[in-house]
């Protein structure tokens, strides 16, 4: 199969599941902007010269409503490691995950799963797909325990 170079997905790949992995990007970037220059989201977002749009703005939106809960439950499931210890892309696709699981229920966990495993895969390093998948695999078990990830 051909590829999208952009997405990284094959050509035929429904537009809802390219906006959502174009999505997720973007929020991992601003995450990854937000924390490394000790900026908060809203202000963040105040700067921005591109207003957001489409699955980025709702993952966006939802974040800064629930990042204290979704980070209590990365810090819960991510055992002696401390938020401020993990290196920022991988609190970055945590957190996002886990927002994916507490918020869109429309999307299956392991789907969640398999894309923050391939965002880790794409920008970070090669411990991290294993670290990712097993803390989102326990969050899921405690928020979504009739849809496991296998």
């Amino acid at each position: 199969m051909a590829s999208n170079k952009q997405s990284d997905l094959p050509e035929d790949t429904p537009e809802y599941i390219v906006d959502r992995r174009h999505g997720r990007e973007t929020v991992l970037g601003l995450i990854y902007e937000s924390e490394s220059k000790s900026k908060d989201l809203l202000e963040l977002e105040k700067d921005m010269p591109v207003q957001l749009d489409g699955y980025a703005k709702k993952l966006f939106d939802a974040l800064i409503s629930e990042i204290s809960s979704v980070d209590s439950l990365i810090e819960g499931a991510s055992h002696k490691w401390d938020l401020d210890r993990m290196p920022l892309v991988d609190l970055a696709i945590l957190r996002i995950g886990v927002l994916e699981l507490k918020q869109f229920m429309s999307i299956p966990s392991a789907v969640i799963v398999s894309e923050a495993v391939e965002l880790a895969t794409k920008y970070s390093t090669e411990a991290s797909s294993p670290f990712i998948n097993g803390v989102l695999a326990g969050i899921c078990e405690s928020i979504r325990p009739d849809d496991p990830v296998n």
